[in-house]
């Protein structure tokens, strides 16, 4: 009986001894700190500014975060976000990331020096070489916009900084920062791996200058041309571009539909600055069309466009 006895014990802690070795490893499987995360590169690109007495455009990023996870190593670097269009990047540094979809992030400027030690830390140079201050409310941007990280080591995150929505003027020879809540919906966030590109050549356009601006399908209406509170109009493009010569590219461009509308710029008042004249007539040389283009992963759209002239007139 005493064996009986002896026997139940050492069965007994046998099997607690196993559930706690499972319990360990389930826990071990959910727990945060086993899950595996993927190197994901960290850049800033640019859509251009619409300002004609803009010359450069410097800013000085602190740090990134993705749900909470800062750049590793990173230094405060000043970038002259301006020189990045038309898909020009610069790498900010690495994170390592869990997969899947991400809405956290926050891309934080220095508010007291550049990384040189001079104070501004983010300011314009104008067309006649003047340094004026950007005057901004807040250092963190906290990005309106998701990426996913996917199960591999190559995820490449650009922020992309419209600087077109994100500056404006004061209303006294400067420049300032947009408020907090239009400034975190001009940077969007973009995986490489989910993106691609739309690209074309224009005819038939006589405009001093000409912008596409792109949205996603359906979401265009006609006030978008009229100045938001703050003085951006298109506010609501996903992204835009300058036609440069007669070719134009939107880099970067998630998966999805989207349509095109183009916009003339003249000196209509003689001042030296370009002003919106209207919205342009155009169509493609083949069977796509500019209010329905579809973008997949590293799909490349190209269109031959030519305008007609100006919508409505």
């Amino acid at each position: 009986m005493f064996m009986n006895f002896k026997n139940f014990i050492r069965s007994s802690f046998l099997i607690l001894a196993s559930v706690l070795i499972v319990s360990c490893t389930i826990d071990e499987e959910s727990s945060p700190s086993g899950t595996e995360k993927y190197n994901t590169e960290v850049a800033i690109t640019d859509a251009p500014i619409d300002d004609a007495n803009v010359k450069a455009v410097f800013i000085t990023v602190a740090d990134v975060k993705v749900d909470g996870v800062s750049l590793q190593g990173f230094q405060k670097t000043t970038v002259e976000i301006s020189s990045l269009t038309n898909g020009k990047t610069q790498t900010l540094g690495n994170l390592d990331l869990a997969s899947g979809a991400k809405s956290n992030i926050v891309l934080v400027l220095a508010s007291d020096t550049d990384a040189s030690g001079n104070a501004p830390a983010n300011y314009i140079v104008t067309a006649n070489n003047e340094t004026k201050a950007l005057v901004t409310s807040a250092n963190e941007i906290k990005v309106n916009d998701s990426f996913n990280v996917e199960e591999a080591n190559d995820n490449r995150m650009i922020l992309d900084f419209d600087l077109r929505k994100a500056i404006v003027t004061d209303g006294s020879a400067g420049y300032k920062f947009v408020s907090n809540s239009e400034l975190s919906s001009s940077v969007r966030a973009v995986n490489t791996i989910n993106a691609g590109t739309i690209s074309g050549t224009v005819t038939g356009d006589n405009s001093a200058k000409t912008i596409v601006y792109a949205y996603k399908k359906g979401t265009f209406t006609a006030s978008e041309s009229q100045a938001n509170g703050s003085g951006v109009h298109f506010a609501n493009a996903v992204s835009s571009t300058v036609v440069s010569g007669s070719n134009f590219g939107l880099h970067f461009m998630k998966t999805g539909d989207y349509a095109l509308h183009f916009a003339s710029y003249e000196d209509t008042d003689n001042d030296g600055s370009l002003e919106f004249k209207g919205l342009l007539e155009a169509t493609t040389a083949s069977e796509l069309s500019l209010l329905n283009l579809s973008v997949t992963a590293n799909s490349q759209v190209s269109l031959s466009v030519i305008i007609t002239g100006f919508l409505g007139l």
